[in-house]
């Protein structure tokens, strides 16, 4: 994803919330479930486990995809839209 993403500034602060919000609570909660699925023992058979190395996963991927467009964000301003 290297061309540039036209954004307002509302747009842009959107994402660098939801930015925020995956690297920080996302994280912890993946990180805690992980912690309870290992209690349950044996990891090759651990449901709970593999789904929360899944969701990991996906967390991982969404926060590198935000990451991607806010480096190539270009913020545009809002109000020139509405003319058109």
């Amino acid at each position: 994803m290297s061309e540039e993403i036209l954004l307002t500034q509302e747009g842009y602060d959107e994402l660098k919330e939801k930015l925020r919000v995956l690297k920080s609570e996302g994280r912890s909660d993946i990180a805690e479930k992980l912690k309870v699925a290992r209690s349950f023992g044996d990891l090759s058979e651990n449901f709970e486990y593999k789904e929360a190395k899944r969701a990991k996963g996906r967390n991982d991927s969404r926060i590198r995809y935000l990451e991607a467009m806010i480096k190539t964000a270009v913020i545009i301003d809002g109000h020139a839209e509405e003319g058109v």
